[in-house]
């Protein structure tokens, strides 16, 4: 539904930075077309010759769009951010200040998206844009699961099944059939995989490189991937059960997610915090009922948080509102435009105004 080309998936940060004349961290506005947030930061680290520890951003954003945040360099100045020269990215200096910056200084994020639509899909929008003003059901979206393995490389990691894990980040590619038969085909075999591993595959070169001189180590070799990737798997399994559990709320229509389908209501539930699962959740209520039911169904028990395996991923768990309002939703020309609190997903309000994802 959302248009091919990045241009037409337009994201702008809203943050609480407030450059100065001086200080330790250069502001920088980054605007960066067909590139994912990390993915820049390495670049941009690598211009610089520095760690990328030393670059602070808010949030991630998605590759296949075109995107705007502000970025924290410490002890760089003007002239060095002037003389980098990045493809598809371009670098304002705001001003300097004292602080890096972090997640808490993500407000919002304002999207601006061209869909491809039916007359009859153009027809639904403009029939839900009131009711969608008043709120919507703030599931996880697609962009939480990519294509469905992010969450299944969780729920193995919290299994501490890191082999399953393993297999699962080096054989299930949405676009890349011929790779990921080769490896399941040749699994152990690492530096023949290795070979055949295409080169834009980071994190499968790193896995694979070492377990090439550990070939059973698979805990190891997880960890050879970022901590924040590798929280984003545990993550993205709690959203998994919290998505499912809320839909077991709610009765309406059927929508499909990556790997799951939920529901979206003909009337919007009374609004609160709910609990994703975690150590600290409390599973007597109603709805830690319902979480525990979707736990039990993937064969995880609340002790399996504590990732004793993988102690630095140990999970608290988070309360997430059920409802969420977008500020001003706007739709004209098959454009939809409007501004969402941080953690909310452009899909999701998309699925709402369509009733299809």
């Amino acid at each position: 539904m959302i248009k091919d080309k990045p241009e037409d998936f337009i994201v702008d940060e809203v943050t609480t930075i407030k450059p100065k004349k001086s200080g330790d961290q250069i502001y920088v506005l980054l605007t960066k077309t067909n590139w994912t947030t990390q993915r820049a930061i390495n670049a941009i680290a690598r211009a610089l010759r520095i760690t990328k520890r030393r670059i602070g951003f808010a949030g991630t954003k998605d590759k296949r769009a075109v995107t705007s945040q502000v970025i924290s360099i410490f002890k760089k100045t003007e002239e060095d951010i002037k003389s980098l020269k990045l493809a598809d990215m371009n670098l304002k200096v705001l001003g300097y200040g004292d602080d890096p910056i972090s997640l808490g200084h993500l407000v919002a994020n304002q999207f601006k998206i061209r869909l491809n639509l039916s007359d009859d899909e153009r027809k639904t929008i403009k029939k839900r844009l009131p009711e969608v003003r008043k709120g919507f059901i703030n599931y996880f979206g697609q962009q939480r699961f990519s294509s469905g393995g992010t969450a299944k490389i969780g729920k193995e990691i919290l299994k501490s099944d890191f082999e399953s894990a393993v297999k699962i980040i080096l054989s299930e590619h949405s676009n890349q059939d011929e790779f990921d038969k080769f490896v399941l085909d040749n699994w152990k075999n690492w530096s023949a995989i290795l070979k055949e591993c295409p080169r834009f595959f980071g994190i499968e070169s790193k896995v694979l490189n070492y377990l090439v001189k550990n070939p059973t180590d698979y805990a190891g070799s997880i960890r050879k991937i970022a901590k924040p990737l590798r929280r984003l798997y545990v993550h993205a399994f709690q959203s998994l059960i919290w998505n499912r559990a809320v839909s077991k709320m709610l009765k309406g229509d059927k929508i499909d997610l990556p790997g799951h389908q939920v529901i979206i209501p003909d009337k919007l539930p009374k609004n609160q915090e709910l609990p994703l699962p975690g150590l600290d959740t409390d599973y007597s209520t109603d709805f830690g009922k319902l979480l525990t039911t979707e736990l039990k169904k993937e064969k995880i028990d609340v002790e399996s948080f504590n990732l004793n395996s993988m102690p630095e991923l140990k999970s608290w768990g988070a309360n997430r509102k059920i409802i969420l309002k977008p500020k001003n939703l706007k739709f004209s020309n098959d454009v939809l435009s409007f501004e969402l609190d941080k953690g909310a997903y452009a899909t999701v309000i998309i699925s709402h105004l369509t009733k299809s994802q």
